[in-house]
């Protein structure tokens, strides 16, 4: 977890998960929810050995690469119908206003032609902790909630475990890695995390907005 929720954090995480509870059971909206998140994938993902010291003695200090060039970041579009978009920034790139909106119409078009009863009939609910109201229908999402983020787990720990210990010499090798995660990975990945919110917005509420995992 990021960091000890204060008060008004804790009251603000349970005002907007009641919500969203409440909205949920007026009128079903689960499987009309479209998530986007991101994560950074290290160039070199070895786990560091442990080292066996005599007492006194001061641990062995290992130079470190530089960070901005061991790292890309991919984001990923996903519905409970599974994986709809997923893009690889450029090195020194970052999501502003004019990419975010680009991703969206990306998106848009692959899900138009993955899941056109969707698109058409009520509409996609984008839930996204940087969403823009002005571009897409938008569910507010729980600040400081990655307790309830539908890609955190399992999507980005089962990466975790999939690069484990692999070096990659380059953006391309870390592209391609990604790619044979994704083609190995059912498409329950995104329906499993969604399908999980309801619970977990219960479980926020039965903490009185305090963490719960």
């Amino acid at each position: 977890m990021p960091h000890e929720l204060d008060d008004l954090q804790k009251r603000r995480r349970f005002e907007i998960c009641s919500g969203l509870l409440l909205r949920h059971q007026n009128d079903p909206f689960i499987e009309r929810i479209v998530t986007c998140d991101e994560t950074w994938i290290l160039y070199d993902n070895r786990r560091r050995s442990a080292q066996w010291l005599d007492k006194d003695e001061a641990p062995k200090q290992f130079a470190k690469p530089k960070w901005t060039q061991r790292q890309t970041m991919v984001t990923v579009w996903g519905s409970t119908a599974g994986i709809i978009h997923y893009n690889f920034l450029k090195s020194g790139e970052t999501i502003n206003a004019d990419k975010y909106c680009l991703e969206l119409t990306e998106m848009q078009g692959k899900l138009t032609r993955k899941c056109p009863a969707l698109v058409h009939r009520r509409g996609p609910l984008l839930l996204h902790d940087n969403a823009r109201p002005h571009v897409s229908q938008t569910l507010p999402p729980p600040p400081y909630s990655p307790d309830v983020s539908p890609t955190d787990d399992p999507l980005f720990k089962h990466l975790d475990t999939f690069i484990k210990d692999t070096i990659f010499d380059n953006q391309t090798a870390a592209e391609n890695a990604f790619i044979g995660f994704i083609d190995t990975k059912s498409l329950g990945l995104f329906r499993d995390g969604i399908h999980r919110l309801v619970s977990r917005w219960q479980k926020c509420l039965g903490w009185d907005g305090n963490y719960f995992d």
